[in-house]
């Protein structure tokens, strides 16, 4: 048996060891744990570093990939806009539009940066901007949409013939007039435009419900008018003295569609910033003083489709700066048509002349006629007086009735000389028997004599001109 000091110090060996063993093993479970965290620390890492790998992937080899990469080229491209009108002025983007591919019965929206919009930039004035986007891969795909030019309106003027709500026309802040609604519109007479105190720059459309005939009068004397935008509309038949003396107007407007339009008389007389002239139509038929006094003129008017222009007095008088004119043959009346046009070198006589007084006086740098003075013409005063440089051959067809005395004053005093030759008209014999200035009795020769005598006349010194006479018949 062991004694109680014995028992002691055996519980106290147990418990010592029990305690040893109890700190080794508390000294071996922190190591594992630091071992456990030290892994998932790792773990974590890794795992951080695939998903910034992932987020490269996504942001910079992705995108790239995709722009080297050409996406499948579209049939035709649709175009819808965002908005119904855009502040005029403001920026286009891609992101104002809807674009979509179509491919078949496919139909997919495209990307905003696989495609450009032009113009970049919607327009000062106007009433509608036309679009362009095209596919920056394949240029060849492109479509257009006009959308609407948003502007702050000042001002409306009822103007409806027979009910003044049915049309009106709208002034907006930057300037712009704009004709809008169903109906007729009415007439105005001179100073009676109800915008004529107001300040219209420009007339930017006209709505095509709005039936407008005449246009006279509309913007005469407004000396702050620019341009017209829109075109003429078909049913326009008149627009005397529409722009008389805009002096600070640079073109004239789209007449092409105007088939109607007859009378532009003085349309754009005194308009002295003016360089060049339009299209006319075909149906018109007044043009006298069309462009008088438009000391910048430099092209005149497009008359190839004029078929019924009889009527171009003084059309181009005072134009200084003209250098090419068109005359249709229809014309008849053509006194002072080119009066004092220093700059004209080229002229046309229609075949269907009666008026010819002073038409191409002061024309001083005139060299070339093509065509002939024809029998119908029988007022021909100071025709070509002052032409000092006219050369070339000019045929005369004369009756009893034609004069031609102060015709050719001070004319072909320089340059290589001119050539007349006057020949008698047989086939006017019995309309002019009787009735002519030189007697019933006078035969051709006898007649172009006394022509010959009384332009020979008026000749100066220096003249260089050759009068010959062809008469092939003579009148009894």
């Amino acid at each position: 048996l062991l004694s109680r000091r014995q028992r002691q110090m055996c519980i106290r060996d147990r418990y010592g060891k029990e305690k040893r063993v109890k700190m080794a093993v508390s000294k071996k479970q922190p190591a594992k744990k630091r071992q456990k965290k030290k892994s998932s620390l790792w773990i974590i890492a890794l795992i951080a570093v695939i998903l910034l790998i992932l987020v490269g992937v996504v942001f910079l080899v992705l995108p790239k990939f995709r722009k080297e990469a050409a996406p499948e080229k579209p049939e035709t491209i649709k175009v819808e806009a965002a908005e119904k009108s855009y502040a005029a002025g403001s920026r286009l983007s891609e992101k104002n539009f809807r674009v979509y591919g179509i491919s078949g019965k496919q139909k997919q929206l495209l990307d905003a940066d696989t495609y450009s919009v032009s113009p970049a930039k919607v327009p000062a004035h106007g009433h509608s901007v036309t679009v362009e986007v095209s596919s920056k891969a394949y240029p060849d795909i492109k479509a257009e949409i006009t959308v609407l030019i948003d502007r702050e309106e000042s001002v409306r003027y009822k103007i409806g013939r027979e009910n003044p709500d049915d049309v009106e026309a709208v002034l907006y802040s930057n300037g712009d007039l704009e004709i809008t609604g169903k109906g007729s519109v009415r007439n105005f007479k001179s100073d009676s435009a109800p915008w004529k105190k107001d300040s219209v720059k420009r007339l930017t459309w006209i709505d095509p419900e709005a039936e407008v005939e005449s246009m006279d009068y509309w913007f005469t004397g407004n000396d702050e008018y620019l341009e017209t935008l829109c075109r003429i509309p078909d049913t326009v038949r008149s627009i005397v003295e529409t722009f008389k003396n805009a002096t600070a107007m640079t073109s004239m407007p789209d007449m092409s569609g105007a088939v109607r339009l007859e009378d532009i008389t003085s349309c754009a007389e005194g308009c002295i910033a003016l360089e060049k002239a339009m299209e006319l139509p075909g149906n018109i038929k007044q043009a006298k003083k069309a462009f008088y006094g438009d000391t910048a003129l430099i092209e005149g008017a497009d008359t190839t489709a004029c078929m019924q222009l009889e009527n171009m007095d003084s059309m181009y008088y005072g134009c200084v700066a003209l250098a090419s004119v068109q005359i249709p043959d229809s014309a008849k009346e053509l006194s002072n048509i080119c009066n004092g046009c220093v700059n004209l070198k080229e002229v046309h006589i229609p075949s269907s002349a009666q008026k010819m007084n002073s038409s191409f006086f002061g024309c001083t740098a005139l060299e070339s006629i093509t065509g002939e003075i024809p029998s119908s013409c029988t007022d021909s005063g100071n025709l070509f007086s002052g032409c000092k440089f006219l050369s070339g051959t000019l045929t005369v067809s004369c009756t009893s009735k034609t004069t031609l005395s102060s015709s050719f004053s001070d004319a072909a005093t320089a340059g290589t000389g001119l050539t007349i030759i006057l020949r008698y008209d047989a086939e006017k014999s019995q309309e002019t028997a009787n009735t002519g200035f030189y007697g019933g009795t006078k035969s051709a020769d006898e007649i172009l004599n006394a022509l010959k005598a009384s332009m020979e006349a008026t000749f100066s010194s220096g003249s260089h001109i050759t009068i010959t006479t062809n008469a092939n018949k003579t009148e009894g």
